[in-house]
């Protein structure tokens, strides 16, 4: 008896907030469900989560296209913000690896279902992250006043440490500085610049500028 008195007094307990909560519950789903529904297509980016340290993960897209479904006044309020999409890269084995995308890799509202994730699958080649060393070219444009000549150009450092993939690596031999006008210019200067490398998967060890010398003298 004394466990009976117990269950009656735990659902007789703040009984008019039950039934309230009760109420709003199936107002909602009545909301949800009677609605006509309506869908919506979001760019969303994809994020890599649990990326390996040392590694360069190359290919694969940066954004996916999601088409979601929910009833019209949810879709209304529905934002590309609303919606993540991510790749779990825990599981990785150097070389080419295929990894399918689907609801479980996107957090998404309350009422809203996936309907289509685009592209369904995204290749993936996993590379280990290496260094190079490769000369510092300066970019010299125009040209210094009337009867002078640009005898000397001289970079410092003279060098610069590159990071990335080894297949990207390879064929890079040298990086430039943006460019410097020297145009009108009749005696020797001086000027800090930063490095520019063409290749987007390509960066510098370490982020530096470089001091160029230009040396013009009266010919």
């Amino acid at each position: 008896m004394g466990w009976l008195r117990y269950l009656r007094n735990l659902l007789l307990r703040n009984l008019q907030l039950k039934l309230v909560s009760l109420g709003l519950a199936a107002l909602l789903w009545i909301a949800l469900n009677v609605e006509p529904k309506s869908e919506i297509s979001l760019k969303v980016p994809l994020e890599f989560i649990n990326t390996p340290k040392g590694v360069e993960v190359l290919g694969g897209t940066n954004t996916v296209d999601v088409r979601l479904s929910a009833s019209s006044s949810i879709v209304k309020r529905i934002d590309a913000s609303d919606v993540t999409a991510s790749l779990d890269l825990s599981e990785w084995s150097a070389g080419e690896r295929t990894y399918s995308l689907d609801s479980k890799n996107l957090v998404i509202p309350f009422g809203v279902a996936v309907t289509r994730i685009t592209p369904s699958k995204i290749r993936l080649r996993f590379e280990p992250t290496e260094r190079k060393a490769v000369t510092v070219h300066a970019r010299i444009v125009g040209k210094p006043a009337l009867g002078h000549a640009v005898t000397a150009i001289v970079c410092d450092p003279a060098m610069a440490e590159l990071e990335g993939p080894a297949s990207h690596l390879t064929a890079i031999q040298s990086v430039s500085t943006d460019s410097l006008d020297v145009t009108g210019r009749s005696s020797t200067f001086s000027m800090r610049l930063p490095l520019y490398i063409e290749d987007p998967v390509v960066r510098l060890a370490v982020d530096q500028d470089i001091r160029v010398e230009v040396t013009i003298v009266p010919q």
